[in-house]
């Protein structure tokens, strides 16, 4: 059986959720996947596939999900690779977000060359006003965006089990 880690950062626990519910799809088609955060001592040796995501801030993930992609792109031998990246600037305007996550890919590519990316996806995410800290709050006031649950949860989920058949040829 072949053996997904999907692997992810958070910041605030959405990515998280979002991690599990693409596990969740993917033990669904027959896969072994499991979610864990990106700082827990993932051995790439142990996986046959990886899943990988983060919040993207600034055109960046959190530091820990771009240091475990770039660093274990080599111990990841060629094996097949999917990232995703959550936001909320896709409320507003989709293209953009869109763009900002494939610039974000690229940059990653040219850092870590040996990650065989089968796939990518962008999706909304969860947006609380409370958790940002004090001087976010006054960048979001001049560009506010709308607090909630913004992710698209039947999108994760067929997002996910496309990804199955391209896993599992590892």
């Amino acid at each position: 059986m072949t053996r997904v880690i999907v692997a992810y950062a958070t910041r605030f626990g959405s990515t998280h959720e979002v991690a599990s519910a693409i596990a969740h799809e993917l033990i669904s088609v027959g896969l072994d996947a499991q979610p864990v955060e990106v700082s827990s001592g993932v051995n790439p040796d142990e996986y046959d596939a990886f899943v990988i995501g983060s919040p993207l801030y600034g055109g960046k993930w959190l530091s820990g999900a771009g240091v475990f992609a770039a660093i274990m792109s080599e111990s990841m031998n060629g094996k097949p690779v999917a990232l995703f990246s959550l936001g909320t600037m896709g409320v507003k305007s989709p293209p953009a977000a869109q763009a900002e996550h494939a610039a974000f890919v690229d940059n990653l590519r040219e850092v870590a060359p040996k990650l065989n990316v089968i796939g990518d996806a962008v999706f909304n995410g969860y947006f609380e006003r409370a958790n940002l800290p004090w001087y976010l709050r006054i960048i979001d006031r001049f560009a506010s965006t709308p607090e909630g649950d913004h992710r698209d949860w039947p999108a994760i989920q067929n997002w996910a089990k496309s990804l199955a058949p391209t896993l599992s040829e590892s």
